[in-house]
């Protein structure tokens, strides 16, 4: 078991040691992590690569990794630790120099193998969520402190430094499928996130997380969408329970695609979702910075996976964009030029890559050196939203 956790200090030494990439503070944790994370959801304890590149990374100067419970059913947060682990043992990092963020939710694979024995033996979770054919979803505390205990052994460590709640809106899903009351269905997912929340305020207590918040694909949607989650209203959750709630981070899908994070106006005062978050000193980290989605198409923001007539368009595609911004004109990749759009923009606390090949690792670590202020870029992405 790898002792402690993340530190103030740690992670500034860190920051400190490679000085020529950039570095922010995780919202009101202290911590400082690398403008780029190391995102877990396609790697694998048993693929040999993936324990390399994660080692590259962590070597490299990036010091946050995003996984889940259910990334790799548990192989993703073996990798990890056992990465971490080495590195540790070889006197190479520190613990307190990285930042680990994982996730509960789903019960998918091994866990919903174990959701099934709990109900042959009429002891079920509680407040499951069915939502599909060997896919459930869950956020009672129950179930949160047996995925926490889970994912601490996995990942070889007393503390996770952040824990989310992954995709939480899967009970909205579920409730429109079952065509209930909106007003109904929203009063109850409210209610799940408390009781969560209040259980999370006790793992802190104890010790196993530092900080929590939420993992959604539903904070950019409209206000009026069934299936929004409102970060205003879980702010007020975590106020009602303590002003001083350990509710530091949220995370969402934003790219060159999915441009609602920074274009709808979806929280009080006529906010978008990352104006709001930059405003209560939340720390916010996107995903799906290069496989956005689109009418239900995905569409990759990497030149090297087209070719022929798509490839010219890629290339297009990446000078348009390019033209925006002065700061955005000297990237040659199309993969580099949708992480700099995002690097730049303030509110970003990091982005999260996926990283399975070490030339993502080296295209990413390049980016981090260059150096340009972050500013306010929503008249920007407004222009890319029509592109």
């Amino acid at each position: 078991m790898i002792k402690g956790s993340a530190t103030m200090q740690g992670t500034w030494n860190y920051a400190h040691k490679h000085q020529e990439l950039s570095y922010q503070l995780l919202g009101q944790t202290g911590l400082s992590i690398s403008g780029a994370g190391f995102g877990c959801y396609r790697v694998d304890a048993v693929f040999s690569e993936h324990v390399d590149v994660l080692t590259k990374a962590l070597l490299a100067g990036i010091n946050l990794i995003d996984t889940s419970a259910t990334y790799a059913d548990g192989g993703s947060e073996r990798l990890v630790g056992n990465v971490v682990k080495e590195l540790v043992l070889k006197g190479k990092l520190k613990r307190e120099e990285v930042v680990v963020v994982s996730k509960a939710g789903y019960l998918q694979g091994t866990n919903y193998q174990v959701s099934q024995e709990r109900k042959s033996e009429e002891r079920p979770f509680p407040e499951l969520v069915l939502y599909d054919e060997g896919l459930e979803h869950c956020i009672h505390p129950e179930f949160l402190e047996d995925q926490l205990t889970r994912s601490i052994d996995r990942l070889q460590m007393e503390t996770i430094d952040c824990f989310l709640l992954h995709n939480p809106e899967y009970y909205l899903l579920w409730a429109k499928k079952q065509k209930m009351v909106k007003a109904e269905a929203r009063a109850e997912y409210l209610r799940r996130i408390k009781n969560a929340f209040t259980h999370l305020e006790h793992e802190v207590e104890k010790g196993r997380i530092l900080s929590y918040g939420i993992s959604s694909n539903t904070f950019p949607y409209q206000q009026n969408d069934f299936a929004f989650t409102s970060l205003s209203e879980i702010w007020d959750i975590a106020q009602s329970i303590s002003p001083k709630h350990h509710f530091r981070v949220i995370e969402f899908p934003l790219n060159l695609f999915e441009t609602a994070a920074m274009t709808e106006i979806n929280q009080p005062g006529e906010q978008t979702l990352v104006e709001f978050a930059l405003n209560k000193g939340l720390g916010v980290l996107t995903n799906r910075p290069l496989n956005a989605i689109k009418e239900e198409r995905l569409i990759r923001l990497d030149h090297a996976v087209y070719q022929g007539e798509a490839a010219q368009q890629a290339l297009q595609f990446k000078e348009k964009v390019a033209a925006l911004e002065l700061s955005w004109k000297n990237v040659s990749k199309l993969n580099q030029l949708a992480f700099r759009v995002l690097h730049s923009t303030t509110g970003i606390t990091a982005v999260l890559v996926g990283m399975r090949k070490a030339r993502y690792v080296e295209d990413i670590v390049q980016e981090l050196r260059h150096t340009y202020a972050p500013s306010d870029k929503k008249e920007t992405w407004k222009r890319i939203r029509e592109l």
